[in-house]
């Protein structure tokens, strides 16, 4: 709603992830989807952790339920200037260009009958872009030659 107090720390996205990644695995065994994720050295940011914990949440979960073909999920850090970009990846259909716009829109959902069979709600994305304006910081969606990625930005 716009309301939540963002409170502000500093942590380690890395472990984040990994324990994050270590609570999903037997989801990624049941979809048979295989996980990518190699950074072992922490990578601190300054954030509110249960807000992006939220935004990592989403991704991984619409990465899990659209994840096609090799079914490879692909999560990346990318260090810039003072900011870290977490990039969450998965093998799969492209989000076709009149869509992305609209993805961070309440409620939109470009597969209607392939959200409805795992029960999305179409507000995941919309939630994303919430916590994300709430940290005045940016995010997006890529198409890949063989999938698509989401991404984000922290302050380190």
């Amino acid at each position: 709603s716009g309301n939540s107090e963002v409170t502000y720390h500093r942590f380690d996205i890395v472990e984040m992830i990994s324990e994050m990644l270590s609570t999903m695995q037997v989801l990624f065994e049941q979809q048979e989807i295989t996980v990518d994720f190699d950074s072992s050295e922490p990578v601190y940011v300054y954030a509110d952790d249960f807000m992006v914990e939220q935004v990592l949440n989403n991704y991984f979960s619409n990465a899990i339920h659209y994840a096609k073909d090799e079914k490879i999920i692909k999560i990346s850090l990318e260090r810039m200037d003072k900011k870290v970009r977490v990039c969450v990846f998965n093998t799969g259909d492209a989000i076709p260009e009149e869509n992305i716009t609209h993805i961070w829109d309440k409620f939109y959902k470009v597969d209607k009958a392939r959200t409805r069979e795992y029960g999305g709600t179409g507000i995941g994305l919309s939630i994303v872009k919430a916590v994300m304006d709430s940290f005045h910081q940016k995010y997006g969606v890529n198409n890949r030659e063989n999938g698509v990625e989401f991404w984000f930005e922290l302050e380190c």
